[in-house]
């Protein structure tokens, strides 16, 4: 087809397709063609340069090119759409987005018409993608591209779904005031309002109950149910299906749809379908004891997809909820015993009379009369002064100022003479009954006899005062244990985020580092490109490095210990501390050479006295001294909690300062990730939450103590060994290895871009491939007769782990070299199930040696050669 003449086309080869993956692919398809903006052979120089550009980027990108806004996007941009691609690419945005387009369009027409970018943060879009629609939110700029001359030409869009995140902040906003709202109510019917309440009202549910097990009828009872923005108290019975049951009693949250089988609905008691059957619903089970003992329901009109964030909602919510309830439960109950118990004693063993606001005795009972050894007749009817006429001078003045001005209970100690001359002692407690006006219209005297407990006041007295003590220490003790107990509850979660997010971005570095090295390879590059690709290294590098830190801090970094002499280790970094501290810090090292070896990382260490130097840097306003000094420290009376070393022997690593140090509120928090009081730009916060993971980690502890103006203290437990420093060839772990015969590997992962730019990166070195996406596809084609010389396999993967994998291969090729790569590992070395292990992101160096080393345990790779570089 001859090109058309125009100026603005080129009908030079597709290069700028050339690295855009998937979509590129698409775009060279004849499907293409019919697009209002035809092949892309005839698109306008301009936009092929642009699209050049967006095509190879990581980021999410969409274009909407001329008046139509046709759409152009790459391959990170078409997860975000589901369904709507490929159908959506280079056809107008009208077509795929109309769902949404009142709301884009004229975002679109603004930056169109005006040039000005827009932009939003956490923006919400309504979009059908999956089959069913929902509510998304991303991060957006949306900004004008111009022409050669000067028109814009098309909206530019770079996009981050937040969707994740959006939803898990309000569901911890909503879960957040629920907790708080619940310890203050005392009525668990209010609680179970609150709850079926406020999770109906954020989901907009139809209904929304909590249905109790009735132990009489077998079922389970509603007392009040959430109707569409009111609560109503409708009392029924409930049953569930035998296979609703079933899953109930596991603990699993079970759901329906609107088209769901009748058989599986909830039902009355008599069997009946439930009302409301054309409905979407959860049921939650609420355990005690292991039983179920409750079911929390949601149901919605109609079908209704459920998202992880709405069953997640739901389930925590419900959970909280039925906790609270069962505590408040039990504490009324424990309160009403106690009232019940302490009104029975006091009516089995207590003296109890009842006076007027002029003193005069109007009842007594017979405890009270046994007790002064008098009939009722003698003490009904007369004056408590009369009665008491022994111990007048005692009584006299508290009458006058006390009894009758009494507004508040009182107790009263007093002995009574008997009227055979016995002396009774009594411990009266007095309260003032009012009335309605406030004034004093009586007195309630309840008494003991006491009497064989004043001789031996004294004792008691000390006891009391011990148990006192004692009781107190208890206290001070369980509450330093809860606080404790919260504050590692908070490290841990916070640990698992870190974890999980290392892991995520290390399966997301791993590509980026494989494909910037297998491009440094090809000679065609420039010097340009090379200095390009080594800064893209250089700051994947970084990232990798904060990466372990958070690894670190998460007590899930994939160490490497050894045998490790602490003097040896700080005495060959003192010049680069000195270095980092500058000449107005003097360092001084104070380690003795005869301590014990240790058994760690020695360059996660290193890295973690680095980090204490510049702190102690940065604290050190002009000039001071940095100290690291070492002693062997015994342990022996440590429970192992927390950031406290277990028993046993440990060399103490001690970093100290004479900086500015921290106050109080500092030091509390200078340990949690990413806190820092150094502005921005001058820290990531990890320094210090990586040294104390680093610490725990290895199995010693960490400590540290800091005053305002004196200075901080840093203390680590390290664990001894007794084995030798063992000390490796240099360079040796750094050589490459190429395959000295094209050995077959199985590469296994589920992720798409580490499995195939790994896959390159071993071609390039000399491998022949073959890739599996999952265990199940690897498993199929050994079965099948494919037999590889190593398996390197990720270990995260949804089907089962690369452990799980490589067992099961070595019962059909028991000696399979194995080589497994992790983004992290609870482990604390090399190894996984007695596998060798790689962690990610790794360099091509580290991915040769590690094959080298697995290939030649078994005989296969009986040299390291110098690689010889192919293209891939």
């Amino acid at each position: 087809m001859e090109n058309p003449p125009n100026t603005g086309y080129s009908a030079a080869p597709l290069r700028f397709l050339a690295n855009g993956g998937a979509v590129g692919d698409l775009l060279r398809s004849p499907l293409i063609e019919s697009s209002p903006l035809g092949a892309p052979v005839r698109w306008p120089d301009s936009l092929k340069a642009l699209m050049s550009t967006i095509l190879p980027v990581q980021a999410q990108i969409v274009l909407f090119w001329g008046p139509d806004y046709i759409a152009l996007y790459n391959d990170a941009y078409a997860p975000s759409i589901g369904e709507k691609h490929p159908r959506a690419l280079a056809r107008p945005a009208i077509e795929n987005w109309r769902e949404l387009w009142d709301d884009l369009e004229p975002l679109l027409r603004g930056v169109r018409e005006t040039g000005e970018t827009f932009a939003a943060k956490d923006r919400p879009f309504y979009i059908e993608r999956h089959g069913y629609g929902e509510t998304v939110y991303f991060d957006v700029s949306y900004s004008a591209v111009y022409q050669g001359d000067g028109s814009v030409g098309g909206v530019l869009c770079i996009v981050t779904e937040t969707t994740d995140r959006v939803q898990f902040e309000r569901r911890q906003a909503l879960l957040l005031e629920l907790g708080q709202a619940f310890p203050s109510i005392r009525d668990p019917e209010q609680i179970e309002v609150d709850v079926i309440s406020r999770v109906g009202s954020e989901l907009h549910a139809a209904r929304v109950n909590l249905a109790e097990a009735d132990e009489e009828s077998g079922h389970f009872r509603v007392s009040r149910e959430y109707r569409a923005g009111d609560i109503r108290n409708d009392p029924a019975l409930v049953s569930f299906s035998d296979q609703t049951c079933r899953a109930l009693r596991q603990g699993m949250t079970v759901q329906y749809s609107a088209t769901a089988d009748v058989d599986n609905a909830p039902q009355d008691a008599l069997g009946g379908l439930a009302k409301g059957l054309a409905r979407s619903s959860v049921h939650v089970p609420l355990m005690r004891h292991d039983t179920l003992a409750g079911v929390f329901t949601m149901e919605f009109d109609g079908d209704r997809v459920f998202s992880r964030h709405d069953i997640h909602l739901i389930e925590e919510a419900a959970k909280l909820g039925w906790l609270w309830i069962n505590h408040t439960r039990a504490e009324s109950a424990l309160h009403a015993s106690s009232a019940q118990l302490a009104g029975m004693f006091e009516q089995a063993g207590a003296g109890i009379a009842l006076c007027d606001h002029e003193g005069v005795f109007r009842q007594v009972n017979d405890r009270y009369c046994e007790i002064l050894a008098l009939p009722r007749e003698a003490i009904a009817g007369h004056s408590m002064l009369d009665v008491h006429k022994d111990c007048t001078a005692n009584v006299q003045p508290l009458f006058h100022e006390r009894f009758l001005s009494a507004d508040t209970p009182f107790e009263l100690t007093q002995h009574h003479v008997r009227a055979d001359g016995s002396v009774v002692w009594l411990q009266t407690h007095v309260t003032p009954l009012l009335d309605e006006g406030h004034e004093l219209s009586g007195l309630l005297f309840v008494c003991v006899d006491i009497t064989a407990r004043v001789g031996a006041e004294h004792q008691l007295i000390e006891l009391n005062e011990g148990l006192e003590q004692r009781v107190a220490t208890m206290v001070a003790e369980r509450e330093a244990a809860i606080a404790l107990l919260h504050e590692s509850r908070k490290i841990e979660m916070v640990g698992q985020l870190g974890g999980g997010i290392a892991h995520d971005f290390n399966n997301l570095l791993t590509p980026i580092m494989t494909s910037l090295e297998l491009l440094r390879r090809q000679p065609a590059a420039n010097d340009r490109s090379h200095r390009l690709i080594d800064a893209a290294l250089q700051a994947a590098d970084r990232a990798r490095i904060l990466v372990g830190r958070l690894l670190t801090f998460a007590r899930r970094q994939t160490l490497k210990p050894q045998v490790v002499a602490v003097d040896a280790l700080v005495t060959d970094m003192r010049d680069l501390i000195q270095r980092s501290l500058g000449p107005t810090i003097e360092v001084i090292v104070d380690i003795p050479a005869g301590l014990p070896n240790i058994l760690i990382d020695p360059h996660q260490l290193e890295l973690g006295i680095l980090n204490l130097a510049v702190n102690a840097r940065d604290a050190i306003p002009e000039h001071g001294f940095l100290k690291i000094s070492a002693c062997v420290d015994v342990v022996s009376d440590s429970p192992g909690l927390g950031q406290t070393p277990a028993q046993g022997q440990y060399v103490k690593l001690t970093v100290s300062d004479n900086g500015s140090g921290m106050s109080n509120e500092v030091l509390q928090r200078c340990v949690e990730p990413f806190y820092s009081t150094k502005g921005v730009g001058k820290g990531t916060g990890l320094g210090l939450s990586m040294v104390q993971g680093l610490a725990l980690q290895s199995g010693g502890g960490f400590g540290i103590q800091s005053v305002p103006g004196e200075g901080t203290r840093v203390d680590l437990w390290l664990p001894v060994s007794c084995a030798d420093v063992q000390h490796a060839d240099d360079g040796q772990e750094d050589q490459e290895s190429a395959a000295v015969h094209p050995f077959h590997v199985l590469m296994v992962d589920d992720e798409d871009l580490v499995r195939y730019t790994v896959a390159l990166q071993l071609r390039d070195l000399g491998y022949r491939v073959t890739e599996a996406e999952s265990p199940s596809a690897a498993e199929h084609l050994v079965e099948t007769g494919l037999r590889p010389d190593i398996l390197i396999t990720d270990q995260l993967m949804a089907e089962k782990n690369g452990t799980q994998l490589a067992e099961s291969l070595r019962v059909r090729i028991p000696e399979l070299p194995v080589l497994i790569i992790t983004g992290y590992t609870n482990e604390a070395s090399t190894h996984i199930g007695g596998f060798d292990v790689v962690a990610k992101p790794f360099t091509r160096s580290d991915i040769a040696s590690r094959v080298a080393k697995a290939l030649g345990r078994c005989g296969k790779f009986s040299a390291v050669k110098t690689p010889v570089a192919t293209n891939a």
